[in-house]
């Protein structure tokens, strides 16, 4: 009888870390776009069986496009008990775009349709957290035409997966939770596929990208070899022109980003500049009472889902030795006090993943390196008005427990004590107890939803239903 096509996206919330009350409200927005919303209030089943639609039998057709569910009771009420019960809080929900209505299909015959729609920036991407998990889903519904059993809905839920959004600059986009995406008006775009004309036009497009390709390479080279000959040849101080460089009648301006990847890629290749206050944000000097410890230098201090990232620790003219030294590579859940039913160290702690560790000793050695890979599956970093992610590159360093002496410098225990000495000379061995103290810096790093080596256009991936 028809088959439709929507989007829906939700999150839960952990009851014993986060107060599910401010939420409330926002369950009942999503009742018009949701699922089976869009009923109306007051309107009885009965009534829609007396109308047209009652008298060809095809009662449910309504209930199948945001119809009663009830047999006697007002949809959209027993939609938000529904609504009310459930854990889930709606992110997006879209209305049900119609693929096909009336279709016949012969025995071992197949129709294939087109999807298309527009996910709006700063959703938070997918995530399987402990105080939050989000999940986008692709509904696929169909009804078929028979007795009231075979006329029920049938739907599958498609997961797909969802990337963090950038701005123009690279800043990474917020989503305020209480303020869902309940769009009423169908936006997505459907299309039958012809197996047939399919077929035929694909390699014709591919043929004209490339000649398109090879053209503008070409005129660009003919450009670049006209300016050489245009150039004065008496003023040698100028130098050969780069192809790359600023040629003649070419604008001096750098063209922003035109995609999110590209946006991406800029902002990591600036991110490894100097800031305003002469401070780079990839090397950073631990020091303890005055006295440095060790220098932490990051290869970036942005990276990508699936990159690995390199970090090295360098020990040299440290003033305080540094007797043992563990590193992870871990994320965490921040939640915004207001709505927290925990403290933020008690958060940290259950909301803590470590995606690596490494742990050496470094009594003698002058650098140490540790190199991570960013899990692909792992989650980027979000900002939500309640809950967000951060990664964090955690360090722990294991040093000597300083004394202070009147009028002396700082000093601590040697590694070695004398067993005896004698006029043939003395016997050190290794102290049996040392005593130490430790502490722990956090290194922020910010990683992005676009997958490293990722095509620009990757291959559609299909489920059938």
């Amino acid at each position: 009888m028809m088959g439709y096509a929507q989007i829906m996206g939700s999150f839960t919330l952990d009851g014993s870390l986060i107060n599910q009350a401010p939420f409330e409200e926002v369950k009942r927005k999503g009742v018009v776009g949701g699922q089976g919303g869009g009923g109306v209030v007051g309107v009885e089943k009965t009534k829609r069986e007396s109308g047209l639609f009652g008298a060809l039998g095809w009662g449910n057709i309504g209930e199948s496009l945001g119809g009663l569910l009830g047999a006697s009771e007002p949809s959209s009420i027993r939609e938000m008990r529904g609504v009310a019960s459930s854990k889930t809080v709606p992110l997006i929900t879209t209305p049900q775009s119609i693929l096909f209505v009336d279709l016949r299909l012969a025995p071992g015959e197949s129709r294939s349709y087109t999807y298309s729609f527009t996910i709006p920036r700063g959703l938070p991407p997918s995530h399987k957290g402990r105080s939050m998990k989000v999940a986008y889903n692709l509904i696929i519904g169909t009804q078929r035409a028979g007795s009231t059993k075979e006329q029920q809905v049938k739907h599958v839920d498609v997961p797909f997966r969802v990337f963090g959004s950038v701005n123009s600059r690279g800043e990474i986009l917020g989503h305020d939770l209480m303020s869902p995406y309940i769009i009423l008006r169908d936006q997505a775009r459907t299309a039958s596929i012809d197996p047939s004309s399919s077929a035929k036009l694909s390699p014709t497009k591919k043929g004209v990208s490339s000649s398109k390709t090879e053209e503008n390479t070409f005129s660009d080279f003919l450009e670049y070899v006209d300016n050489l000959l245009d150039r004065p040849r008496h003023n040698s101080s100028m130098g050969l022109l780069s192809p790359t460089g600023t040629m003649p009648g070419r604008s001096t301006i750098a063209e922003g980003p035109q995609t999110m990847k590209e946006a991406i890629d800029t902002a990591i290749l600036r991110s490894n500049l100097t800031g305003a206050a002469n401070q780079s944000a990839n090397r950073f000097e631990i020091a303890r009472s005055g006295r440095r410890v060790a220098v932490i230098m990051l290869a970036r201090p942005s990276y990508r889902l699936g990159e690995t990232m390199s970090a090295v620790i360098d020990f040299t003219d440290s003033r305080i030795p540094c007797y043992s030294i563990q590193i992870s590579l871990e994320t965490s859940e921040k939640v915004d006090p207001a709505i927290a039913l925990r403290s933020n160290a008690s958060i940290y702690r259950v909301t803590k993943k470590v995606h690596a560790s490494f742990s050496e000793n470094a009594l003698f050695a002058q650098k140490l390196a540790f190199s991570p890979t960013i899990p692909p599956n792992a989650t980027p970093e979000f900002i939500t008005s309640g809950v967000s992610l951060e990664w964090k590159l955690r360090i722990e360093f294991i040093t000597p427990r300083l004394t202070h002496e009147d009028g002396e410098e700082t000093s601590w225990d040697d590694l070695l004590e004398e067993i005896s000495s004698d006029d043939r000379g003395v016997i050190l061995a290794a102290a049996q107890r040392l005593p130490a103290e430790s502490f722990e810096v956090q290194v922020p790093i910010r990683v992005y939803g676009a997958v490293s080596g990722a095509p620009e256009a990757p291959d559609e991936q299909g489920l059938p239903v």
